[in-house]
């Protein structure tokens, strides 16, 4: 029989369907609770959003659970969940540490791996650009927008302009490298070119918009984001899948943030390799054993996209 085990999130489609692969029975809690995860999990479409996960949790008894996107922007939340099942994944306190752009701005420049400069206030920045607005808050590119004093150009949510940070912008490619940590070191696993406000989705900004992978990178740069994930995982206690966001400025890799938890990537990362990042997620975190089947390796390179609607329509049955 199948262990079960419980993944809440915004969105967790592509969790489940992974945590299937692993050879779990996942038991699904989200924002939509859409047709491709009714196929392979019990799923429940949650409201309030995210405070109606601890009834769900309670009602559901589960022996573990693990979160997706975006519950890193709720550590009290995660913490009161993790007294009413076991966690599989980072508490609260790692979740603030590792979100403050001031703490890895601190911890990066002390192990002399880069992070872009990070201002707490406007004063004095040119408006050419080259300065970005930041929340720390947001999932997907939402809160992210290009400084000006008249309010710049969104992406997805507005937040409160007290709760903004200013961020150098870095100019290369947009990247996302996949890790599992234990016990203070991290296992390399993938990285993925990220498509960001791509025009031909529909998206607009720094939406992110889907992945490409594997992305080829030189040995050197690696190097460094092995390092780079060794560092994070001892300074900030991580344990299990993470993700890192960077940019990839010819060798030189820009740490934009840390998503301490099943990432985006993950999917892309496991149909490149053909492993079970879950099963790694699991362990890591001391959690019961799958039992997975092997992902088919059909292609060098897979890649997602999210088509963006600008409009309100219905997916037929004959789609």
């Amino acid at each position: 029989m199948k262990p079960p085990v419980a993944i809440v999130g915004a969105s967790i489609r592509s969790a489940a369907a992974s945590a299937v692969r692993a050879g779990f029975q996942p038991l699904a809690a989200d924002l939509f609770a859409d047709a491709d995860l009714r196929r392979i999990a019990t799923a429940t479409r949650i409201s309030p959003y995210p405070e109606g996960f601890l009834d769900w949790l309670r009602a559901v008894e589960p022996p573990a659970w693990m979160y997706t996107g975006a519950l890193e922007n709720h550590p009290e939340l995660v913490d009161q969940m993790a007294w009413i099942a076991p966690l599989l994944g980072n508490p609260g306190d790692v979740l603030e540490r590792v979100r403050s752009p001031w703490a890895l701005a601190a911890v990066l420049g002390t192990a002399g791996l880069l992070f872009p400069e990070t201002r707490e206030s406007s004063e004095g920045l040119p408006e050419d650009d080259s300065w970005l607005m930041k929340t720390y808050r947001g999932a997907s590119g939402s809160g992210v927008r290009v400084w000006s004093s008249e309010g710049g150009t969104a992406s997805g949510e507005e937040a409160e302009p007290q709760r903004y940070c200013y961020q150098k912008r870095v100019r290369g490619i947009p990247c996302a490298a996949v890790f599992v940590a234990s016990e203070g070191r991290a296992q390399w696993l993938g990285i993925t070119r990220q498509l960001i406000g791509e025009p031909w989705l529909r998206s607009n900004g720094f939406q992110y918009s889907g992945s490409i992978g594997p992305w080829p990178v030189s040995a050197a740069t690696r190097e460094t984001l092995e390092r780079l994930g060794n560092v994070l995982s001892e300074q900030f206690e991580l344990v299990g899948l993470f993700g890192i966001d960077f940019i990839l400025d010819g060798e030189d890799v820009w740490p934009i943030e840390v998503n301490p938890r099943y990432t985006a990537s993950v999917e892309i990362v496991e149909r490149c390799t053909g492993m079970s990042a879950i099963v790694a997620h699991v362990a890591a975190c001391g959690g019961p054993a799958g039992n997975p089947a092997p992902v088919r390796r059909e292609a060098p390179c897979h890649g997602k996209a999210i088509l963006f609607a600008t409009r309100d329509l219905v997916v037929s049955q004959a789609f």
